[in-house]
């Protein structure tokens, strides 16, 4: 089962493609911007650049190979330098418009769009895949826009002819090779040279995390089993309170320290996964 998947220089990429490598029901085929080693199924394309894109799908078609999913992991991802650059925006929206060339000139007929919890608003309450979409209320507006942009476009795009669109809105994803720069990554580290955990809010703030290894088996279940929609992809709605308690159970320290500090944003944000949880309950992976 041929499978394309983006970002595989990232990390849910990257996690994805080895797994699916181990697997002798996979064949997948890794597009990257930094691969420096490359194989018969590790493509160096930069999906912002069309000459890229298009000398990546001459490549498949002249080695006649049928591709039967796609699974959209990149993306130019928002961080304290560029989260109001609006080139942020911009960048992943041609990223999208490459993946829709590439998806029509091959015929693939699934596409898994890893897309953010990033789309609801940072403002308390509980969020269902029908809630209001307010990305403007969040640290990062324009790649979470970026995204809600690539659902609508992938929707509009790709479903005539029929390709089945499946929309995950991830919450945030931690695992051993997740960015530095995230809270869990941040409390973690901070941990394993002090001994303590700086918490802000007074721990009080709510948001959800999901582990990598669910993210992936739930990747897998829509290759397998293709139900279009959009679905929120979460684990445990949680304060950073627990989160600081959770990180300290994983890594089997003691005595750890945990400050609390009354600045930040409180935000109690929920995030409802039930119909996912639906549908894996009605077809077991």
């Amino acid at each position: 089962m041929n499978t394309i998947i983006t970002g595989v220089s990232g990390f849910i990429g990257g996690d994805l493609m080895k797994l699916l490598s181990s697997d002798n029901h996979f064949m997948p085929l890794g597009l990257g911007r930094n691969i420096l080693n490359k194989t018969d199924n590790l493509f160096n394309v930069e999906l912002t650049n069309e000459a890229s894109v298009r000398s990546f799908i001459d490549t498949i078609i002249n080695k006649k190979i049928e591709v039967h999913a796609f699974v959209h992991c990149a993306s130019i991802l928002a961080d304290s330098n560029n989260h109001k650059d609006i080139n942020l925006f911009n960048q992943n929206n041609l990223i999208t418009e490459h993946v829709i060339l590439i998806i029509k000139e091959l015929k693939i007929k699934i596409l898994i769009n890893l897309s953010t919890i990033g789309v609801y608003p940072n403002i308390d309450g509980e969020y269902f895949e029908h809630s209001v979409v307010k990305p403007s209320k969040n640290f990062e507006c324009l790649y979470s826009l970026s995204k809600f942009c690539s659902e609508e476009l992938f929707d509009f795009y790709l479903t005539e002819p029929a390709c089945t669109v499946i929309n995950l809105r991830l919450s945030q994803v931690f695992g051993d090779r997740m960015r530095q720069d995230r809270i869990f990554k941040i409390m973690e580290n901070e941990m394993k040279q002090t001994n303590k955990i700086s918490v802000w809010t007074n721990g009080e703030r709510i948001s959800n995390f999901v582990p990598i290894s669910k993210v992936l088996d739930v990747i897998t279940f829509f290759i397998n089993n293709p139900i279009a929609g959009t679905y929120n992809v979460c684990g445990k709605n949680m304060s950073y309170k627990e989160l600081a308690e959770k990180i300290i159970q994983i890594n089997e320290y003691k005595n750890v320290e945990i400050c609390l500090i009354d600045k930040g944003l409180p935000s109690k944000v929920l995030i409802n996964g039930d119909k996912l949880k639906k549908l894996l309950n009605n077809h077991p992976m």
